[in-house]
């Protein structure tokens, strides 16, 4: 009976002392509820997608024109200007060739390109286009101006008179067709007939697209 006593009292005394928990101690979460709930964590809404940059393609005609002076103080001294240059289309590789063209060396052959060098503020320019180097000044590249590009001949050159070729320059690249060859393609039927079936297409009226044919072929033949 004594022991029975003895223990009884010494469970009493620890059940009335705090639990000590290990730090590495860890729930059953099956038998210990959750003492706070349990919440995902919010979600972020989703960043919208950044708009897609279209590139505006340009009327025929629509691109923006500088006039070009090319300078060189010395060695040799020249200046010549070029204008109505398209910003977009002129090549640094064309002002070369019309430097080359008004230039030679001192046995009066053409000077290589390599030597030829174009600045811009007395420095080499860089871009591959007119508009790549013009590209941080907005007033130059609005069109209608005249901007100053500097010259420099590597071995020193002398002026000549400018080539025919170099003359008649077209700096706007646009392909063009021969009047002769233009003439015989409106003399060959397969022309007609293709110009009647596109307007059966878009007129859905065959009989109006033959006499519209007609009209026109009449036309071009009274016009020679």
């Amino acid at each position: 009976m004594a022991e029975l006593a003895f223990v009884k009292s010494f469970l009493s005394v620890v059940d009335s002392r705090a639990i000590k928990i290990p730090a590495d101690h860890v729930f059953d979460p099956e038998r210990v509820g959750l003492r706070v709930p349990y919440t995902l964590p919010r979600l972020q809404p989703p960043r919208p997608e950044m708009p897609k940059k279209v590139k505006q393609r340009q009327a025929p005609g629509a691109s923006k024109s500088i006039t070009i002076r090319l300078k060189s103080a010395r060695n040799p001294a020249l200046e010549f200007t070029v204008p109505n240059t398209p910003l977009a289309s002129t090549s640094v590789e064309d002002l070369k060739d019309a430097v080359r063209a008004r230039v030679a060396d001192s046995e009066g052959n053409k000077v290589a390109l390599e030597k030829i060098k174009i600045l811009y503020k007395r420095k080499p320019v860089t871009g591959k286009s007119i508009a790549e180097v013009l590209a941080d000044e907005p007033d130059m590249m609005a069109g209608g101006k005249e901007v100053e590009f500097g010259v420099m001949v590597m071995g020193g050159a002398k002026v000549v008179e400018p080539t025919k070729e170099g003359e008649d320059q077209e700096w706007e690249k646009v392909p063009s067709q021969p009047a002769a060859e233009g003439e015989r393609v409106l003399e060959n039927d397969d022309f007609w007939d293709d110009l009647q079936t596109y307007l059966g297409r878009r007129l859905q009226d065959g009989g109006q697209a033959k006499k519209l044919r007609e009209l026109f072929r009449n036309a071009w033949i009274s016009s020679r």
